[in-house]
């Protein structure tokens, strides 16, 4: 996974817009855009503008990019797991978000159904 693939996912599970991403990192949208599809290199000064405007630091954009573990200090307690990255997972949650309560509700527990009849 590329830098820019990060990125992205970490803007998308905040549902935010590039327009939105790339306001609040002070740069333009075409930029974010070429960044994500992994079309810009990325200067240091703009990746630590983009991972603060995401709430991460450089240091984790590179550790989920390598596949790493993240940073004890940026690793939540009471997540032990990391977030899944890959298209598939990404396609879930946004279809996820879309879904009302209770059809969320339905998922989650079938979730839970399919990890108890197959091991990982």
């Amino acid at each position: 996974m590329h830098i820019g693939q990060v990125i992205r996912s970490l803007r998308e599970n905040k549902g935010w817009s590039q327009e939105k991403l790339a306001l609040d990192a002070g740069m333009t949208t075409s930029h974010v855009s070429r960044i994500e599809r992994g079309e810009r290199r990325l200067p240091t000064s703009r990746l630590d503008a983009l991972a603060a405007a995401l709430g991460a630091s450089a240091t984790t954009v590179y550790a989920m990019a390598e596949g790493l573990p993240l940073p004890p200090a940026e690793t939540d307690p009471l997540d032990t797991c990391t977030v899944d990255h890959t298209p598939e997972a990404v396609e879930l949650r946004k279809t996820f978000r879309k879904l009302s309560a209770p059809s969320r509700r339905l998922v989650v527990d079938f979730a839970h159904m399919l990890a108890k009849r197959s091991p990982v």
